[in-house]
């Protein structure tokens, strides 16, 4: 590592289903030409699923599943950055942690030996939804109210969607910000400017703000569930077709996360598999799907979005989905695993 030296590098923060995987995508549409980024990538669920919807980007790629970056991937955040650092020598790295994720560890880790002579960390990108203004179950969440607390750019997203009422509450809420203020933007589909990764990281005193402190002096806190529980497979027995669903629960922050890993050629039948993803009612519901109309990128985020078409994926990428859901919604989730099951085709070799 005593090669590299001063390598940008930014976080992409935000909430669940924000956008901050559309806002990467966008990020590496406008890098300058020659030069070459990196992006790391964890995720809440097991088996990752925003690698696949970047994959197509032509950008090194290193992900990191199965919990927040803060706590029980620590370890697997500095082994899969230095890896991406020493294979890939980029010119920028761009680090979107879990939005269950607490951003001030990381920020702690990028900034003290052995970092500090390696990567240079800029502006802090974080992504919200203004419509979440009106919801005490965002409102009240401490990763949430921290992510935004520690944005050096805060980027207002689906702003297409917004109410008058969204935008007078979001005027209000950045009025009541605590100087120094970030960098706040409306805008839709993730669309960002280059001119925002050298937005100045703003300086906070070197102590964050009192829930950073509290979060990283103390280690754990009542706050921050750091007992994240996982569940490997459900029993499902394989069917005729030898296929045997691999299946991962993650538990943390008030949150159940379920992933499913598929064999490659594992379809689905659209119209079923539509149906079911319109009728998901949970926090975040995403994935990549082989269906017999072709690829479908799965979107839903609380009660929006469903399958979009998109391009086939390498050879050799393997169906993968994932929900999220709070605690207290563990049967709906069974109930989205057991329809999930009956949407299945059988493996299959679709054109592509």
């Amino acid at each position: 590592m005593t090669t590299h030296h001063d390598i940008p590098t930014h976080l992409v923060t935000g909430f669940l289903g924000v956008g901050k995987t559309t806002t990467i995508r966008q990020l590496l549409a406008l890098r300058p030409e020659g030069e070459h980024w990196a992006v790391l990538v964890n995720e809440f669920g097991e088996i990752g699923v925003d690698g696949g919807l970047l994959a197509d980007t032509g950008v090194a790629l290193e992900e990191i599943p199965g919990g927040c970056l803060c706590c029980v991937s620590a370890q697997m955040f500095t082994v899969g950055l230095n890896r991406l650092i020493r294979s890939q020598h980029p010119d920028r790295i761009l680090i979107e942690p879990t939005g269950l994720g607490h951003p001030a560890e990381i920020i702690r880790t990028l900034t003290q030996p052995p970092y500090d002579g390696v990567l240079d960390l800029r502006a802090t990108i974080t992504v919200m939804d203004a419509r979440h203004l009106s919801s005490p179950r965002h409102r009240e969440h401490p990763n949430w109210n921290d992510q935004i607390a520690l944005a050096d750019v805060l980027l207002a997203n689906k702003a297409d969607l917004y109410s008058e009422a969204d935008r007078e509450a979001l005027q209000a809420f950045v009025a009541a910000m605590p100087p120094p203020r970030p960098l706040v933007v409306e805008t839709t589909q993730g669309c960002v400017e280059p001119a925002w990764l050298e937005h100045p990281r703003l300086e906070r005193g070197g102590a964050l703000f009192p829930e950073a402190r509290a979060f990283l002096s103390a280690g754990d806190t009542p706050d921050h569930d750091h007992d994240h529980d996982h569940d490997h497979g459900h029993g499902h027995a394989p069917n005729e077709h030898g296929y045997e669903p691999v299946t991962i629960d993650t538990r943390g922050d008030g949150y159940l996360g379920r992933s499913w890993l598929l064999p490659e050629g594992q379809a689905f039948d659209h119209t079923v598999l539509e149906t079911l993803v319109s009728g998901f009612t949970g926090e975040r519901l995403k994935g990549l799907v082989l269906t017999d109309q072709g690829w479908q990128r799965i979107n839903r985020v609380t009660g929006d979005g469903g399958l979009e078409a998109m391009e086939a994926p390498a050879a050799g990428t393997r169906p993968r989905i994932e929900a999220i859901l709070p605690e207290t919604d563990a049967q709906a989730l069974d109930n989205f695993d057991q329809a999930l099951q009956q949407a299945r085709t059988g493996p299959q070799r679709i054109a592509q």
